[in-house]
């Protein structure tokens, strides 16, 4: 149930569209059932339905404001570790200068290799073929790191070898920390929740203005797009490879360009 939540959850534009039509029509199910209300002299249970308005809504942007955290710290996380992993690559492209010929120049090839695969890894969108594909050729390369770092500190297990091997490490473990928090989305039942106490309010807003017997276009439309707005813009927050918000890769560009080999001048 969880999963099938967050797969609806996963696409903003399959909120959008589902989630405003489903909050349109409630408010205009609350409306109707409102008009039953108008006219008549009850007034205690109107003002209970101002009240149950209020709360509801008071819940609905205290539960927002909770999915907002959520979302947004998930996404810093991701860019704070796009940082990271193109510091700890640089650092060890850059230790690979202790490492004696020919294993420094084939290592230093690998990390430009490796930053590459990374860049495709994270510009692939949607298309498991290539994440697969790259995340085979990511795990090869750190394979054939690691073997260069495990015969040089067997042939030279000097203070410098290990330093590279401590950055190696870092890198690999790295990739296993951004795919881990690629994967690490808000959970479906709070999705769930959210949606569940957005249709409430909409249905009480709709239904305190049949009470009133004036329909507003606050109540009944402005109310459930602008909720839909802003669920949507969690929504894509919370996405690691659709939307408008993305995690950017410019760290791992710029290191791209940093660790390219020099053309010679002509």
């Amino acid at each position: 149930m969880d999963e099938l939540i967050s797969h609806v959850f996963s696409s903003q534009w399959r909120v959008i569209f589902i989630v405003t039509g489903l909050l349109l029509l409630l408010a205009e199910w609350g409306f109707r059932l409102g008009l039953r209300l108008h006219g008549t002299s009850d007034e205690a249970r109107k003002g209970q339905i101002g009240t149950l308005q209020g709360a509801v809504l008071g819940l609905l942007a205290l539960l927002l404001g909770f999915t907002f955290a959520m979302a947004v710290q998930r996404y810093d996380t991701r860019r704070d570790l796009v940082v990271q992993e193109a510091n700890s690559i640089g650092t060890t492209f850059l230790r690979a200068a202790f490492l004696p010929e020919p294993r420094h120049t084939e290592v230093e090839n690998l990390l430009r290799n490796y930053v590459d695969v990374r860049l495709e890894f994270y510009e692939a969108g949607n298309d498991a073929t290539k994440i697969a594909t790259t995340e085979q050729s990511s795990a090869r390369i750190q394979q054939q790191l690691w073997s260069h770092a495990v015969e040089t500190g067997k042939a030279l297990p000097t203070p410098m070898t290990a330093t590279f091997v401590t950055s190696l490490n870092e890198t690999i473990d790295l990739d296993s920390t951004r795919l881990a928090a690629m994967r690490n989305h808000v959970p479906g039942s709070v999705w769930l929740l959210v949606l569940l106490v957005a249709c409430c309010g909409c249905w009480a807003t709709g239904y305190a203005a049949g009470a009133t017997g004036k329909r507003t276009a606050f109540s009944q439309a402005i109310l459930p797009i602008l909720i839909t707005v802003v669920i949507s813009i969690l929504v894509d927050f919370d996405a690691t490879r659709r939307g408008l918000i993305g995690v950017s890769q410019q760290s791992l560009v710029l290191l791209k360009q940093s660790i390219s080999p020099l053309q010679p001048t002509p």
